[in-house]
């Protein structure tokens, strides 16, 4: 009896020790399969960044052939908005929507009879058609509301007309920028001659209040409020401040994609300007005849 005792007592102990081991087994295979997932998630969030910032290119490449088209059927760019003095106005957004397979929502906006935010100054009254959503105008890296809160709830846009080199602080009616899009403007190929593929139009703009960042919205221009007229709802002009991309100033062309933003040319060719660069860069190519050509490799 006790030899049989011990034997089963031996068995026991067996059966503990597997158990035990078979636990310390499963904890270290846990434990590689979360520092395969640790390796894993950046290269996994990188390819969809990758993808984002593809599909970012791929629509203000639209965009930039949308202007192109435009140019061509009434011999003129878009202006960044129509407006009388500094009260608001359609947008260039709203100029191209026949351009970019979005004829009936132009003309549901009836924007060739109607006045942007119903007449008001500022444009306060919002309209099924100034709120509605349009993927082309949101960056997919971009994760603002639909509806700009900072900019009267009007249809949010992460990309706005470079207006130019203009560095001053102040703003009159009918500006001139230096650049192709600006207030009321009816710029030509035939303006630009620094040439189309040295000169941008647009670029992008994100959405990030804790850092002041305000993007854009796409229907129009929602005039004067607070003692400013909104024109960074539309356009933005580029100076020393607002030509360092992504950074502290609040009109600075910006993204949420690592490292730089998205810049389309007259030509319809689209170009990542890196985040950290000459800003002289940024103002020579926002101007259209400045006389200073920048090399392609910059």
């Amino acid at each position: 009896m006790p030899v049989d005792g011990l034997k089963r007592t031996r068995c026991c102990h067996g059966q503990y020790n597997r158990v035990a081991f078979t636990l310390v087994e499963l904890l270290v295979v846990i434990a590689i399969i979360g520092i395969l997932i640790g390796m894993l998630l950046p290269a996994v969030q990188m390819v969809r960044e990758s993808a984002r910032r593809t599909e970012c290119a791929n629509k203000i490449k639209q965009m930039g052939l949308a202007l192109q088209t435009f140019e061509s059927s009434n011999e003129y760019f878009p202006p960044s908005y129509n407006g009388t003095g500094l009260k608001p106005g359609w947008s260039w957004g709203t100029h191209i929507l026949p351009y970019v397979e979005q004829n009936n929502l132009f003309h549901f906006g009836n924007s060739r009879n109607l006045l942007f935010g119903g007449g008001s100054n500022p444009a306060t009254v919002t309209t099924e058609y100034s709120q509605t959503e349009l993927t082309l105008f949101r960056c997919p890296s971009d994760s603002g509301p639909n509806l700009n809160p900072i900019r009267l709830n009007h249809a949010m846009s992460n990309y706005r007309a470079v207006a130019g080199p203009y560095t001053q602080s102040c703003f009159c009616a009918d500006l001139d920028f230096g650049g192709v899009m600006y207030q009321n403007s009816e710029t030509t190929f035939s303006h630009i001659l620094d040439g189309t593929s040295h000169t941008i139009v647009i670029g992008e703009c994100v959405f990030d209040e804790s850092t002041g960042k305000k993007a854009a919205i796409w229907p129009g221009m929602s005039g004067l409020r607070g003692g400013a007229v909104w024109i960074s709802d539309v356009m933005w002009w580029v100076d020393a401040d607002s030509a360092q991309i992504n950074g502290p100033a609040s009109q600075a062309f910006s993204s949420n994609h690592p490292g730089g933003a998205m810049f389309v040319f007259c030509d319809g060719s689209t170009r990542f300007f890196v985040e950290g660069g000459d800003v002289d860069i940024l103002r020579f190519l926002a101007g259209r005849d400045d006389g200073v050509i920048v090399s392609a490799d910059f």
